[in-house]
């Protein structure tokens, strides 16, 4: 019992900082936005995914192992034990985010001219590089305290990461305006650096005080090499599938504008377009998946333990209360951003038509939010294969869009592709945990009932807006 109550009041901590996090990330992105415009933003949503796509590669893997393996050891009062395992993985990340860093910055220039396809992002390619080596190191600690159960350090160092990169952005923001958009965003960068250093600094204290502490506590003392060597081998398999994932992403992000380009747009628009659509839109529709991520993070455990005892009603109707919640969310913010996106859109960024792209993402809230969920029931079930090859499905149906919707149908035809990738990811999610769990589903409960508020939402825009 104390152990559950640990880890809900750990989601809740979670909550608490992803809500604050999330927060001041925001701010940061429209004050970025309103400095930048839509083109500035684009460039920085073109160098991002292959930032994302070298960070998850190194950290998801090594992480998640981590944070099994010291939750391991600190079941069995080994923190000595703990505490080494993510001193070696720290290790290892730091020396593989060097290598990678270093490689990063020598070859930005290709990378900027034959796979992002625009010489401006040679120069936040350039500043993102030192960022490398601290994101994939802070990870091992970080995963130390997720496994030991000790949230409040990585959400400390993420809020002082956060109110970093606001203030950098902030004494910085006369450079930034009186500069081309190449050296504004390659400027902005800086504030990632400086944050992500800080981030680094804070876990790090925090974890030099905790295995200070725990310095006499454990037993058996775990080998470099042998903790080395557990920790590679149980994080090649997930980093392997979080970089196909990424990668996939990786040429949507990329192959996007081309798509636009294709569709009769000039390649300046083009990039707006992904600025308006990646950079400000969905961001804010994104922002309540704060909300669906935590529950989907109590979910893991929940289902774990149900299924432990072979109780898979009692899984069923777990899962079944966090899918109406899910999809209430949905229905909701649907409803709310139908309604009042172009509102919103003028509110956080005047000037820009970030707002007509809310109201055109709207319905994908409903299966974007409840895909959160599903991510979490399919860990909670070791599913993740399954996960893997729904998410490959869903960003091929994706790619292929671009390619023959979006040509023909503009930004519709690509919402199109969107909307259908996340029907067949939810199909295919779906019939794996009805079959696991023996759940049923409830369309009165789970659609009719949560649609009801969402609906009559998006009817003011149709009768009154």
């Amino acid at each position: 019992m104390a152990s559950r109550e640990t880890f809900k009041a750990g989601a809740v901590k979670l909550m608490v900082a992803g809500v604050i996090v999330r927060l001041l990330g925001f701010v940061n992105r429209i004050f970025l936005s309103n400095l930048i415009g839509a083109e500035g933003m684009g460039l920085f949503q073109l160098t991002s995914p292959v930032y994302s796509l070298i960070i998850l590669t190194l950290t998801s893997g090594v992480s998640v192992t981590v944070s099994g393996m010291t939750a391991a050891e600190a079941a069995n009062g080994k923190m000595k034990n703990a505490g080494r395992i993510a001193k070696v993985s720290f290790l290892i990340l730091f020396i593989a985010g060097s290598a990678v860093g270093i490689i990063m910055a020598l070859f930005a220039g290709t990378i900027s001219e034959n796979i992002l396809h625009d010489e401006r992002t040679y120069l936040s390619l350039i500043m993102l590089a030192p960022c490398i080596p601290m994101v994939a190191s802070a990870a091992a600690i970080k995963g130390y305290f997720y496994g030991t159960r000790n949230v409040m350090p990585n959400a400390m160092g993420q809020i002082t990461e956060q109110i970093t990169r606001i203030a950098v952005i902030f004494l910085l923001s006369s450079y930034i305006a009186g500069n081309d958009l190449a050296k504004a965003c390659a400027i902005a960068t800086v504030s990632s650096a400086v944050g992500e250093t800080l981030d680094l600094v804070v876990v790090g204290i925090f974890f030099l005080i905790r295995d200070r502490k725990n310095e006499n506590k454990g037993g058996i003392l775990i080998s470099h090499r042998a903790a080395a060597l557990k920790v590679v081998k149980g994080a090649v398999p997930i980093s392997t599938g979080r970089f196909v994932t990424s990668l996939m992403g990786t040429v949507e992000t990329i192959i996007l504008p081309m798509g636009f380009v294709a569709s009769g747009l000039s390649y300046k628009a083009s990039v707006e377009v992904l600025g308006n659509l990646s950079g400000m839109a969905m961001p804010i529709i994104s922002f309540p998946m704060v909300l669906t991520s935590s529950l989907a993070t109590t979910l893991v455990p929940a289902i774990a333990e149900a299924r432990a005892s072979e109780n898979n009603a009692l899984a069923a109707v777990r899962i079944s209360k966090c899918i109406r919640i899910s999809l209430f969310m949905g229905f909701f913010f649907f409803g709310v951003f139908y309604s009042f996106g172009e509102i919103l859109g003028n509110l956080f960024y005047p000037g820009q038509v970030a707002g007509e792209y809310m109201v055109m993402l709207a319905p994908t809230c409903v299966l974007l939010y409840f895909q959160q969920i599903m991510h979490g029931v399919l860990n909670g079930l070791e599913k993740e294969k399954a996960s893997l090859v729904a998410t490959l499905l869903t960003y091929a149906i994706r790619i292929l869009s671009i390619w023959v919707l979006l040509p023909v149908l503009g930004l519709y035809g690509y919402i199109i592709g969107m909307l259908v990738g996340m029907v067949t990811w939810t199909v295919f999610s779906m019939v794996v945990v009805c079959r696991e769990t023996g759940l049923k589903p409830e369309p009165f409960s789970w659609i009719i009932l949560p649609a009801i508020p969402g609906l009559v939402i998006a009817l003011i825009r149709i009768f009154v807006v």
